[in-house]
């Protein structure tokens, strides 16, 4: 009997600790990436959590993932920051087959983010069982947002070494795709991508931890 005492008693103070010390979310963007807005005209986002063992291997300084809606149309944002030639630029197609997606083959395609020419970037699309996304990804840092992870690289090394520091970032947008209509899925991810590569010059200014810039 006293053992089982001990036992209910063990639980519920494990119960009431994880109740008043929730586990933290590390994909919400504490530092930098904080100042990444909650919306985007009418995208509104909803914070998601990330598994430990993904973040650790991932080895950021920050880390932010979140959902955004608009009607019945649903994009997810995934960014990655590294400091200080912590390069960071891995091949997102890997996670995705790992996990069992069918990708289609990579082509790069460019949205408006305010600049002549507007902003190149890679995508593929991913199918597991129904279950259908149009990715759209990228790599930026100081002066450069590239479709390629070794110039990425090579910039970052550039800036550590004039200016003892670096910065970079991996920039994914998922969008779901409804009805089997791709079309809808890529003018949706052309749309949020833009609104995204357009704000990040300022989410990357804004001092560490600083609250979120305007919406």
């Amino acid at each position: 009997m006293s053992r089982w005492l001990v036992t209910v008693v063990l639980l519920a103070a494990t119960g009431l600790y994880v109740l008043r010390h929730p586990p933290e979310n590390l994909a919400l963007g504490r530092g930098v990436l904080a100042a990444c807005p909650e919306a985007f005209g009418d995208w509104n986002g909803t914070d998601l959590s990330f598994q430990d063992a993904v973040v650790e291997e991932l080895k950021a300084d920050d880390l932010l993932i979140r959902r955004y809606r608009r009607g019945g149309a649903t994009v997810w944002l995934c960014m990655v920051y590294h400091q200080n030639r912590r390069f960071g630029a891995h091949d997102p197609r890997l996670c995705y087959q790992s996990q069992g997606y069918i990708l289609d083959p990579a082509k790069r395609v460019r949205v408006d983010d305010g600049r002549v020419g507007g902003l190149e970037v890679n995508r593929f699309i991913a199918d597991r069982h129904g279950d259908r996304r149009v990715v759209y990804y990228w790599w930026t840092t100081a002066g450069l947002s590239t479709t390629e992870a070794d110039a990425f690289r090579g910039r970052m090394a550039l800036r550590g070494v004039l200016d003892n520091r670096s910065w970079g970032a991996f920039v994914r947008v998922e969008a779901l795709v409804r009805h089997g209509d791709d079309a809808a899925a890529d003018r949706e991810a052309g749309d949020f991508t833009a609104r995204v590569a357009q704000a990040l010059p300022r989410v990357f200014a804004a001092p560490q931890g600083r609250a979120s810039v305007g919406r």
